[in-house]
């Protein structure tokens, strides 16, 4: 065979592509070196037992062990071996002591060119494989026993309103193994705990149902989880080895929550007065009278819901029940309202401090009506706090322009419909604030054109 190169024409196209060929190269070489790297490491499969695939189960890497291999039954159970160079490794099996290691009969190995594989695995038994440079590796053998799920309840230890503690029993299913260096292990199962619980969701202010679940690995110690917000199943599957297997054994029991939450929320009442100062947009402080809209948002299990108001340095308080409040706050200061839902096992609460401002008045001495459209267009007071009120706005003889209770609205230079002169109006205004002040306001008024 003859292989013929052909020269490549030296182009600046064909020399700017050479540094990504080489890249390319470099690559494929690397990969090359990372597989022959690990070949020469070593690593564990399996096969045989009951659908010919073993459970996998990965030790702590103090018991010296690269695997530890469940099956179910061991026929045509087979352990194999990658290496680079697989006539450099033999095998060894023990029971308890490694020390005690006997070879495995040549006859029970077969090799490929990348694989050193024993047959006819012996069940509840450890293997290793040593290189001719002292190189070792360890795994061991078990046969899966089914874990059988008997009971679970609930335990009356710890916070009932912050963790749920269950105690679960099961029968069988112990597996030992031994370390590399002969010390006895149990094979850890794990147990998955399902069960339902409802989680608060801001975009829809409203508690949604969210599934849950938690992993445990022992049955000898009391397993612990968040107290649920609502009434559910709480169950244990089937652990990992057995659903690997197919069998879904599992127990489960009714749980009535007893935990309580609340989300509350307050939503002020909005002034939208452009005389106002100081009036709300939506905060808890603003000009009185402020009404604010509480809700508890409780969650399942709450029976009972209660609201207190307190204005801190007086005596007074004010009490409500019900999921919903709705108050409004007329003196200046600041205020606690504090909210507590319960039921017979548990309690929360939430605090709120809406803040009313003092009061405040005056009165302009000239507006124009008619000149300047969309400004200044009535006799209008600037005002904040302001519980109640009464003007009258009146000529020079006397005779009553203009009468109003509401301190947003204003004269708008009017009377009986029509528009009156230019001139020198008299105003006479008496109010009363937030924190008690009474106003009597007198003065007059230039309606300009």
């Amino acid at each position: 065979m003859y292989v013929i190169f052909q020269e490549e024409n030296v182009s600046l196209r064909g020399f700017l592509r050479r540094p990504e060929r080489r890249m390319r190269r470099f690559i494929g070489v690397f990969f090359i070196l990372v597989q022959v790297a690990g070949l020469a490491h070593g690593q564990f499969s399996a096969t045989g037992g009951t659908g010919n695939a073993p459970f996998v189960y990965t030790p702590s890497s103090n018991t010296g062990l690269d695997k530890v291999f469940v099956y179910n039954g061991n026929v045509l159970a087979t352990l194999s071996f990658d290496a680079a160079d697989p006539s450099d490794w033999t095998w060894y099996r023990y029971t308890q002591d490694p020390n005690a290691a006997v070879t495995v009969n040549a006859g029970e190995v077969e090799m490929t060119a990348s694989r050193t594989t024993v047959k006819h695995v012996q069940p509840d038994a450890g293997y290793f494989v040593k290189s001719s440079g002292g190189d070792i590796h360890f795994v061991y053998v078990v046969i899966w026993k089914p874990l059988v799920y008997s009971s679970i309840e609930s335990v009356d230890e710890g916070d009932a309103c912050s963790e749920l503690t269950l105690h679960v029993s099961a029968s069988g299913g112990d597996m030992t193994y031994y370390t590399s260096t002969g010390l006895k292990r149990t094979l850890e199962r794990v147990h998955t705990l399902q069960w339902t619980s409802r989680e608060w969701d801001e975009p829809s202010t409203s508690y949604i149902d969210v599934p849950k679940n938690m992993t445990f690995r022992s049955l000898d110690s009391y397993w612990s989880i968040p107290a649920p917000l609502s009434d559910t199943q709480v169950k244990v599957v089937g652990d990992a080895i057995n659903s690997w297997f197919g069998v879904n054994d599992s127990v489960s029991m009714p749980y009535v929550a007893k935990a309580v939450e609340i989300n509350a929320k307050a939503t002020v009442e909005v002034h939208q007065h452009t005389n106002e100062s100081g009036a709300s947009t939506g905060e808890l402080v603003g000009s009185a009278p402020l009404t604010v809209t509480f809700n508890s948002h409780p969650s399942a299990a709450v029976t009972l819901v209660e609201w207190k108001v307190v204005k801190p340095g007086t005596t007074g308080t004010a009490y409500f029940t019900g999921e919903e409040l709705e108050y409004t706050f007329k003196e200046s200061g600041r205020y606690d309202v504090k909210v507590y839902v319960s039921n017979a096992y548990c309690k929360d609460s939430a605090v709120f401090s809406p803040q009313v401002y003092e009061s405040m008045l005056d009165c302009p001495n000239f507006f124009t009506p008619r000149s300047s459209p969309g400004e200044n267009d009535e006799f209008k007071v600037v005002y904040k706090s302001i519980l109640t009120f009464k003007g009258v706005i009146v000529d020079r003889w006397g005779v009553i322009m203009f009468e109003w209770t509401d301190p947003s609205q204003g004269w708008n230079g009017t009377y009986k419909g029509k528009a009156v002169k230019p001139g020198v109006y008299f105003y006479n205004i008496e109010a009363k604030g937030s924190d008690g002040r009474a106003y009597h306001k007198k003065g007059d008024i230039n309606l300009l054109e």
